[in-house]
């Protein structure tokens, strides 16, 4: 996995990715590759258009500020109304976040109890043409039960409009109201195991996934002088992106006494650990992750309700591109420390 088991196993988002030196001085790290879908393992499910879409602007002292925007949605091919789209900006941060409200079908709306259920996502990736934006954002929030519950990407297609008007035109605490158009489109996170590989699939066999776990988490890089070294990987476990975190994974200080660092351990009431070391070589997806791999089960504790637990399977990877930067002498960068997110699904096979 990481460099101290298997280099090829490390799951960075260098999306957005800040380099610390131990000196208090920040740099900012490029986006390896630019992402605009999202991995595999997510299927499409909803297509929606804004009607009505306004994005709100507040002139303060002599600029105009963005205050937020919303939007009815529409379904793409019957034009039914499915729900409220929402930009939102933080109040102290000033980040954008989209908020995505939709109609639950009689059936969700019997078993849940609510007429609506929500979605929150944070943009990790947008892409601007001349005459259009589009954005691709991940689910960080969920709120009721239905037709949202399993989206885990939202992405907004060929923006339009919306843009603050001229400068010259702004006047002290004047709200001006500007249109735009944009589609949706709603990716659920997948109930089973996307295609695999030959090389993974083979080594499976019979095997079967019963559990999958999303994993969100940070590795901490250190540049030695001469070439970076892992110092700690962690990550919380959800059952989808924005979805209660439900477990933890990290490498453990030593292994366990069949070679095992790689640790899952989950805290519901049946909940349960296992501890695992890499099984197979991995096989690059695509060009914005490093490859999935197969990991063998050394040991567990706890109950074992689908079990006995032989694999954990990486897919669905983003990122996991090592640092190209290499600091220089002069930048006298030794100790120089970089943290960046991952993300990722784990899968869970019995025999």
């Amino acid at each position: 996995m990481w460099s101290f088991i298997s280099s090829s196993f490390i799951a960075l988002l260098l999306l957005q990715c800040i380099v610390t030196t131990s000196f208090g001085t920040t740099v900012a790290v490029a986006a390896s590759t630019t992402l605009q879908t999202p991995p595999p393992g997510n299927t499409l499910s909803m297509t929606c258009t804004a009607q009505n879409g306004q994005k709100m602007y507040k002139c303060l002292e002599g600029k105009w500020v963005y205050q937020g925007g919303e939007s009815k949605l529409l379904d793409a091919q019957t034009y039914a109304n499915v729900g409220v789209y929402r930009e939102m900006v933080h109040p102290v941060t000033k980040t954008i976040s989209g908020w995505w409200e939709i109609v639950n079908d009689s059936g969700d709306d019997a078993e849940s109890g609510y007429q609506y259920s929500t979605v929150t996502g944070k943009v990790i990736d947008t892409v601007t043409t001349q005459t259009s934006t589009s954005l691709l954002c991940v689910a960080t929030q969920h709120g009721n039960m239905g037709a949202t519950t399993r989206i885990s990407y939202i992405a907004m297609l060929g923006a339009k409009g919306g843009a603050a008007p001229p400068q010259s035109l702004c006047k002290q605490d004047e709200v001006v109201e500007v249109p735009f158009t944009a589609g949706f489109a709603f990716y659920t996170q997948d109930t089973s195991p996307p295609t695999l590989p030959t090389p993974i699939s083979a080594k499976l066999g019979s095997s079967q996934a019963v559990e999958s776990f999303y994993a969100q988490g940070a590795v901490r890089y250190s540049w030695t002088g001469t070439s970076w070294t892992t110092k700690s990987v962690t990550a919380q476990l959800s059952t989808v992106p924005g979805g209660p975190v439900v477990g933890k994974f990290s490498v453990l200080p030593k292994p366990d006494r069949y070679g095992g660092r790689l640790n899952w351990l989950v805290f519901n009431p049946n909940g349960f650990s296992v501890t695992g070391r890499g099984y197979t070589a991995p096989v690059l997806m695509s060009d914005y992750g490093l490859g999935w791999q197969l990991v063998q089960i050394t040991s567990s504790s706890g109950p074992a309700l689908e079990g006995p637990y032989r694999y954990v399977l990486m897919t669905s990877t983003m990122g996991g591109l090592q640092p190209v930067i290499k600091p220089t002498t002069e930048e006298k960068c030794e100790g120089l420390v970089i943290t960046s997110t991952f993300s990722c699904v784990f899968w869970i096979y019995t025999t």
